[in-house]
């Protein structure tokens, strides 16, 4: 089949009433998980998961987790802008704006603005991933064993942009998830490696109780501790209006909303940087293109549009990594890497080959849940933002349920709750010394990938350790790694000194915000 045959059969298989039904049900489960204070994006999809497992098309189900994936993107807005604490990571930057602009009344309006901007960087995301897939695709599919092995270092030099404030640390967390990928017996050589006489490390660590511990219980448990000590205060929420955004308002945000967009786009595709960067980078862009900076952190619709389509853009093209080469453009794509591969799929240029309709249901299902993002949050918003006012108490119970059954149901044994138990104590105890745990769940992910690659490339070229260094693409690879590594270094320390200058400027101005509120 041809490129438009996939697509126009990829479009006909999304527009099922079990895909559809699954979109629908991932967008709100990813906006009530992403609204939640202390919650992610990266714990939706784990949540949703196991859940996923009895689904037959292997297409269906990491639909279902990209509709997590944009709804929640959208969903933490949602409490950045009536709580000030956003819901996600990528909505920091929506609090600068966001929250001033509900200060002043103007709540719908504000949740309008960061709909229509989501909506609209995640449309022109996810186009970009089903046009550019492909020929990428075809570039890549010439790749050999070696390409591959230099791809996985790529990968694994993702570990410099999810470091968090450390790269030392991050990189330690990395390591330490490539030596639990090598727990169990050798796949090549039989040998049993640091299984230490314990019957139930011979078969390794599977993946989904590692991702379900190393983040979503850890994210729970942490959140859960902290709403204790502040004695259950979670905010003042703020009463929505009837006053949204004007077709007026929303042509004059416009620009902003395509600028910010396309640089988040760029930005997404390049593995390891994600929406965590291109939110402040864009909205430092769009500040400084605006007309009226001066605006800016006291209710700017240009500084929460800039934010929110940033975010969402990145779905889509973070994806492009992902699909053509088999690296993730960040840590959400390291989760569903692992989705992909637990239902049988391996991203890849081989995947537009050997699964072509799969791979093109997958990105239509993308671009279909995105499409419908907008009517979806017009009529479920405020529903949504009264979750915000839930008892964290009730909540987090549930949740850590609801991983613990779902560890169990991966395989049906108890020694994955074992496992599950085991790496939540481990993981808090990295979270206490300041550790990041998702380079050591990317380390997990990528090791298995990496080693076969480096045992297939010695056998074929009789154990030639350079290789690597011998075959042109393999080297451009390794060199075009070098530059990234040093790139995402630059960019995280100066994206460090924006956030710390905006959060200052910020903090004053709702300080002024609240001292003539007081006087008032």
């Amino acid at each position: 089949m041809g490129y438009f045959a996939n697509v126009g059969a990829a479009f006909a298989a999304v527009f099922t009433p079990v895909n559809l039904l699954f979109i629908f049900g991932g967008m709100v489960m990813g906006m009530i998980i992403g609204c939640i204070p202390g919650l992610s994006v990266t714990l939706g999809i784990i949540l949703f998961l196991p859940l996923t497992y009895g689904i037959k098309d292997a297409s269906t189900a990491i639909i279902a987790l990209l509709a997590v994936y944009v709804g929640g993107m959208y969903g933490g807005s949602i409490s950045a802008i009536t709580l000030n604490t956003p819901g996600t990571n990528s909505a920091i930057a929506t609090t600068f704006d966001g929250y001033p602009l509900a200060k002043k009344g103007r709540v719908l309006q504000a949740l309008d603005t960061s709909l229509f901007a989501s909506s609209f960087g995640g449309i022109v995301g996810a186009l970009l991933l089903l046009f550019l897939a492909a020929p990428i695709a075809v570039l890549v599919a010439k790749f050999t064993s070696v390409e591959y092995f230099s791809m996985a270092i790529l990968g694994i030099s993702l570990l410099a942009g999810v470091s968090g404030n450390s790269l030392p640390k991050g990189i330690m967390s990395g390591l330490f998830g490539i030596l639990l990928a090598s727990v169990g017996v050798d796949s090549v050589t039989g040998v049993a490696r640091f299984t230490f006489g314990i019957s139930i490390l011979q078969f390794g660590i599977d993946m989904l109780p590692a991702m379900i511990a190393l983040v979503a219980l850890k994210q729970v448990v942490g959140k859960l501790a902290e709403y204790k000590v502040k004695g259950g205060d979670m905010g003042d929420a703020t009463a929505i209006d009837k006053r949204g955004l004007s077709i007026k308002e929303a042509v004059s945000i416009l620009p902003t909303t395509l600028l910010s967009t396309m640089i988040a786009s760029f930005i997404g595709a390049m593995p390891g940087v994600g929406g965590g960067v291109a939110q402040f980078l864009c909205y430092n862009q769009a500040k400084q293109f605006s007309k009226h900076p001066e605006k800016f952190g006291k209710g700017s619709l240009e500084g929460i549009a800039a934010a929110e389509s940033s975010n969402n853009a990145v779905v889509g093209s973070a994806m492009i990594p992902l699909m053509t080469m088999g690296i993730p453009g960040d840590g959400v794509t390291a989760l569903l890497l692992g989705a992909f591969i637990l239902h049988g799929m391996q991203p890849g240029p081989n995947m537009f080959t050997k699964q072509a309709l799969q791979a093109y249901t997958i990105i239509v299902g993308c671009l279909v849940a995105n499409l419908f993002l907008w009517p979806l949050g017009k009529v479920l918003t405020r529903l949504v933002a009264k979750v915000v006012q839930v008892r964290y108490t009730y909540l987090a119970p549930a949740i850590i349920l609801f991983c613990f059954a779902g560890a169990f149901a991966g395989t049906g044994n108890f020694k994955e709750i074992i496992f599950c138990a085991a790496l939540l104590v481990f993981s808090y105890l990295l979270k206490l010394m300041e550790i990041d745990a998702i380079p050591m769940l990317l380390g997990l992910i990528l090791a298995d990938i990496m080693e076969s690659n480096f045992v297939t490339a010695m056998m074929s070229y009789n154990r030639d350790y350079l290789i690597f260094f011998k075959r042109p693409i393999s080297l451009i690879i390794l060199i075009i790694t070098v530059l990234l590594v040093g790139s995402m270094i630059r960019i995280n320390k100066k994206v460090d000194a924006l956030n710390a200058q905006q959060e200052e400027e910020i903090s004053k101005m709702h300080e002024e915000i609240d001292a003539s509120a007081a006087n008032v």
